[in-house]
């Protein structure tokens, strides 16, 4: 084998001290590992072209093959661009583990790394990330990595002379730009159709995709020079300064409504909180389909058609106006931070919950929800202003470990699927584990209403759910969340909202939530308004058409910064 690999006249093979080097001319290795990228790192793209293609009712085998040919040429070109003696090498070996691990992640959980799954990358803390080791990810990285790797560390490039480099690498760059050109002047119809009728193909493309993602990532938060902090409104009022009101909010974490019992899912995850009169709204949508674009946006003002990080984490948000207007704000964490929108006001994060009050619920690295009970019940027993607004940030849902979100004692569906490679678990058993999940959530939104309706009469009380976005469940081979929206499925964009009321409320009653439509079309840009309302803020930034809960305190027919009373 080795003399006939030596016969080859650009791959010669060569022995030091028992070790074997191949050597080749960086024109070979680049096509080489052009080849790699195509025919095995970009597998999911390739089957995704040859399914939409082949399920045309006419289509060209030419056109067909010259899938491959044309990616291969563009990945020649991109490697040609690294093509310097000390660039080559080094960059081959990173993208190498990076492209691996997105391959990882587009074939066991059908995920794309667009602008907001970089996002979410770069502000997943370790633990969470940790929640993704297994043993077929091990097993993956070490076929699809660290085997690739091995080989690419053999491999000794022979550069000659840059003058002579550069006209060999002209000469594979034209040649490459020869075949792109034929192949779009035959077939330029057929990739302008299959481009236009499935978008999401070219978000599968590794490592381009990821890599532009997180150029403009980096560019929007690192590069950018520094805005400054927007004032939406200098001067939000109270409506009602001097009666004594609490409003929780609780964010959901990965809860899908499709999995509600409200919804009309024939399992009963909402047993706990049925009971207490909640009003669940049905046709709610998320703003995105990961937390670090969705947690933003619902706090903001910004509507999703304009919604920009950016600009939201350098402006108010509705804790901003309820703290500039003389509220008492509280964010207490069981997930991996606020994405920027508690940056200003009290925060108690996600290690700070682990007091010995909470050491039950505390075992594993992150807490149980249950955690959430025991700050809030503190809060709730030492009231410090009129106006206090508390959210509580689930753990929820979240996955690949949804079995690490629930006591044992809340495994009502059996069997689960207790492991984080979730694509090896059967159907039955993943729905089951995410079914208890969202049961175990439902367990603690009743907890915390009932300790907003053991404050006594004279205090009015509210409660708010709404989760960030939902989750994939292997639908189609879908798995987690954080889909491009434009082609997320229902499952990770329909969200469950549902609004509780003390009944000795003056404005916001049980009664008069009762009266709103709960089939309503109604999205993440509902909630800043609804909860102006709720929280009873006057503030030039509401939107009376937004707010659900208009027609219970029309907020809008007060004159701004004056004394009015309802």
């Amino acid at each position: 084998m080795l003399d006939l690999i030596k016969r080859l006249p650009s791959l010669k093979v060569t022995t030091n001290n028992k070790h074997v080097y191949f050597h080749c001319s960086a024109n070979v290795f680049i096509v080489v590992l052009a080849c790699y990228y195509c025919l095995v790192i970009n597998i999911p793209f390739i089957e995704g072209a040859f399914t939409a293609i082949t399920a045309l009712n006419s289509f060209s085998w030419l056109f067909l093959l010259s899938v491959p040919l044309l990616l291969m040429c563009l990945l020649v070109l991109f490697f040609s661009l690294l093509s310097t003696r000390w660039l080559l090498k080094p960059a081959a070996y990173i993208l190498l583990v990076i492209s691996s691990a997105a391959l990882y992640g587009s074939v066991n959980y059908g995920v794309v790394f667009d602008y907001s799954m970089i996002q979410n990358t770069f502000e997943t803390d370790g633990k969470e990330a940790m929640s993704y080791l297994n043993p077929q990810l091990i097993g993956f990285l070490m076929l699809f990595c660290a085997i690739p790797l091995f080989v690419l560390n053999k491999v000794k490039i022979n550069f000659n002379r840059p003058h002579q480099e550069l006209l060999s690498r002209s000469k594979l760059v034209a040649g490459c730009l020869v075949l792109i050109a034929l192949v779009v002047v035959n077939f330029y119809a057929d990739y302008a159709a299959t481009g236009r009728n499935n978008r999401i193909l070219k978000k599968e493309l590794i490592p381009f995709q990821y890599l532009t993602s997180s150029y403009k990532y980096i560019r929007d938060q690192w590069l950018y020079k520094d805005m400054p902090f927007k004032q939406l409104d200098t001067n939000p009022l109270l409506v009602k300064p001097s009666q004594t009101r609490v409003t929780v909010i609780m964010v959901g974490e990965t809860a899908r409504a499709e999995n509600f019992s409200y919804q009309g899912y024939p399992r009963n995850t909402n047993q706990y909180t049925q009971p207490l009169g909640v009003h669940y709204f049905n046709n709610v949508a998320s703003c995105g389909t990961a937390t670090a674009v969705s947690v933003p946006c619902m706090f903001s003002a910004q509507p999703q058609v304009a919604f920009s990080r950016r600009d939201t984490d350098n402006q108010q948000n509705i804790l901003d106006l309820a703290q500039s207007a003389g509220a008492d704000v509280l964010w207490i964490d069981n997930n991996s931070g606020c994405k920027e929108v508690c940056n200003r006001v009290t925060t108690i994060n996600n290690e700070a919950i682990k007091t010995p009050n909470n050491a039950a619920f505390c075992q594993q690295a992150h807490c149980y929800d249950e955690a959430l009970i025991a700050p809030l019940r503190r809060k709730l027993a030492n009231l410090s202003h009129a106006n206090t607004v508390i959210v509580l940030h689930m753990m929820g849902s979240h996955g690949p470990t949804y079995f690490q979100r629930y006591p044992e004692q809340f495994k009502q569906f059996t069997p689960t699927c207790d492991r984080s490679d979730i694509q090896n678990c059967s159907s039955t058993q993943l729905t089951n584990t995410y079914d208890n999940t969202i049961a175990y959530s439902d367990y603690v939104n009743s907890l915390a209403i009932a300790q907003l309706n053991a404050l006594p009469d004279n205090i009015e009380k509210s409660f708010l759910y709404i989760s960030d976005h939902g989750e994939s469940l292997g639908e189609n081979g879908a798995y987690l969340h954080g889909f491009p929206y434009r082609f997320a499925p229902s499952g990770q964009t329909h969200v469950p909202l549902y609004i509780w009321a003390d009944h000795t409320n003056q404005g916001i009653t049980n009664t008069c939530i009762a009266q709103a439509n709960p089939t309503q079309s109604l999205s993440h840009d509902n909630i800043f308004h609804t909860l102006v309302n709720l929280i009873g803020i006057n503030t030039l930034t509401y939107q009376q058409n937004l707010d659900v809960l208009a027609h219970c305190q029309p907020i809008t027919q007060l004159k701004h910064h004056s004394e009015v009373i309802l």
